[in-house]
């Protein structure tokens, strides 16, 4: 591809605001090269695995980390880093990019869909290594759906950061999909209240859907009704409690702000 791709030198045509049929393949060029660079790491961990799966370096070197040193200064770690993420990587992208409509294609859009285009262009080796610990805790599928609960999220702009406290946040033991992403959807409702503190003009209707476990309430219903329903009976007392603190508070404040008052005239 990079002795294909010829240097320019100047504009291939006049024309302001069009391009010709050169231009458009030149800039077709380019751009795939571009791209190239996004999943260079995917290929070169898949080619690695062959490479060390293969022992395609035996005619050269007595060992797997002798010749990715020889041939790129590469240490054996950072070798078997590129080759844990490979598949990972490849199962995010088939995900993203069966989302992604062509040009002109009618789809149904889905929460997924419409932040796709976004999360396939932004998607990276740092982001993929942050699934590691999913996969090897339970598998791809797994790792998958963090991800993709992430990336349905909106105005959530999916980094490693944000990758790596959903992870943190997942609950051990045998892989339950819906919990798994109720826990990531918390983490997420978390990272909203931190942004939220100091704000005085909160949404309270959006602060009171976060408040009350709305999906954890109707699956616990689903197995236990008068289970839920003493859950919902404890919040309703919670909620009498701080409104009756809530007020007594501010009587008492009120109260002696006009104290001084009374005294002073009563002198």
């Amino acid at each position: 591809m990079a002795k294909a791709l010829q240097p320019l030198r100047r504009p291939l045509s006049g024309q302001p605001t069009t391009l010709t049929s050169d231009e458009k393949g030149m800039l077709a060029q380019c751009v795939a090269a571009v791209d190239t660079l996004q999943w260079a790491f995917w290929l070169a961990g898949k080619a690695l695995e062959n490479i060390r799966v293969g022992k395609l370096y035996r005619a050269e070197c007595d060992s797997f980390e002798d010749f990715v040193w020889k041939h790129w200064q590469m240490k054996k770690a950072y070798a078997n880093k590129l080759i844990r993420t490979w598949r990972i990587a490849e199962a995010v992208f088939e995900l993203l990019s069966n989302e992604v409509a062509p040009i002109g294609a009618k789809k149904k859009p889905t929460a997924l869909s419409a932040n796709a285009e976004r999360a396939l262009k932004a998607l990276n080796q740092a982001q993929v290594w942050e699934l590691v610990p999913v996969v090897d805790t339970w598998d791809i599928d797994a790792a998958l759906l963090v991800y993709r609960t992430l990336v349905e999220a909106d105005g959530v702009n999916v980094t490693a950061k944000v990758l790596n406290g959903a992870v943190a946040s997942l609950p051990t033991g045998d892989f339950d999909a819906e919990q798994v992403a109720e826990y990531v959807r918390d983490y997420l409702e978390s990272l909203d209240d931190e942004d939220d503190e100091g704000d005085t003009s909160a949404d309270f209707a959006a602060r009171v859907e976060k408040a009350l476990p709305y999906r954890w309430v109707k699956r616990l219903a689903k197995k236990d009704t008068a289970a839920a329903s003493r859950y919902l009976d404890e919040l309703q007392a919670h909620i009498d409690r701080c409104r009756t603190e809530l007020l007594e508070s501010t009587v008492d404040a009120e109260q002696k702000i006009e104290s001084p008052k009374e005294t002073e005239a009563a002198a």
